[in-house]
């Protein structure tokens, strides 16, 4: 069963991120994830992820796919103008990756390369306008298609980032463009995950919950900085307290990820680098009689 299938079906899907290389040596990235191999579901392929120069998503994506992963490529609005993401939303349907998770992007001046030019000639809810589009069989200019694309389309959304109004509003306009699918940012809080994920059913679309494992009470008040309200107290609290932070920031994440099982559509783990460990968690939580039904 494909990763469209799972999800349409209302089984509780698994996705965990894979960064291309810095390079072009790309074998160890597929042998880093072998453990996963038919734990999780599909793999997002992530798009020069803080702006910062990695290899081309499309051809990780398709190595992943030549290896027997699902990939899920991501694709920003960053780098690129309209015509060269119709033509790399086109190219990788022809190459058979059909699972695709739209963004804006990183700006230019988060990465190593600060003076880079950015593009964003279209957002986030006019790329996923274009790849729904694409789907009807036409370019945004209205010309047809010579031969149609049946992109299964993804987007992100972020309860942190500015007013929630607004972040609502805009979550409702990528799910009207097309978004069938929204992966959220890292979530610590299960309370929260549970009301944003009955707010993406509610809106027609699957919520996918993202996890983000915490490795230091650095990183915590790091991500602190950036959005106030995405790490709870209770958790800098245990991390100060821990003989072992790196340990406890993993326990916490998959407390939030076994409650996801309970009330939302999937889990997406981030930057894991515990692939073994992350392997035995999802071992553990098929192995529970009562979430069987549901992968």
């Amino acid at each position: 069963m494909s990763f469209r299938e799972k999800v349409v079906s209302g089984r509780f899907v698994i996705t965990a991120e894979v960064a291309p290389p810095r390079g072009t040596d790309w074998k160890p990235v597929i042998k880093a994830i072998e453990p996963l191999k038919g734990k999780v579901d599909a793999f997002n392929v992530t798009d020069c992820q803080r702006s910062m120069v990695r290899m081309a998503p499309l051809p990780m994506a398709k190595l992943l796919l030549d290896s027997g992963y699902e990939p899920v490529l991501q694709l920003t609005c960053r780098d690129k103008n309209r015509i060269a993401l119709q033509s790399e939303l086109m190219g990788a349907y022809a190459l058979g990756i059909e699972n695709v998770c739209l963004m804006t992007g990183d700006f230019t001046t988060l990465g190593d390369q600060p003076d880079a030019k950015p593009v964003f000639d279209l957002d986030s809810v006019q790329l996923i306008e274009t790849a729904s589009r694409l789907n009807r069989g036409q370019l945004l200019n209205g010309k047809e298609l010579r031969g149609g694309v049946d992109l299964f389309i993804g987007a992100v959304y972020n309860p942190f980032a500015g007013p929630e109004i607004l972040q609502i509003w805009k979550l409702e306009k990528k799910v009207k463009a097309g978004a069938r699918f929204i992966q959220t940012q890292p979530i610590y809080d299960i309370r929260l995950a549970e009301e944003v994920s009955r707010l993406i059913y509610s809106l027609g679309a699957v919520p996918i919950v993202g996890i983000l494992p915490i490795k230091s009470l650095k990183m915590a008040n790091f991500m602190k900085r950036l959005n106030p309200t995405s790490v709870p107290d209770s958790l800098i609290r245990g991390l100060e307290s821990s003989l072992d932070p790196a340990a406890y920031g993993w326990e916490f994440a998959l407390d939030v990820a076994r409650a996801c099982l309970d009330f939302s559509g999937g889990i997406h783990f981030m930057l894991v680098g515990k692939v073994q460990e992350l392997a035995n968690f999802i071992d553990s939580v098929k192995e529970q009689r009562d979430y069987n039904d549901k992968f």
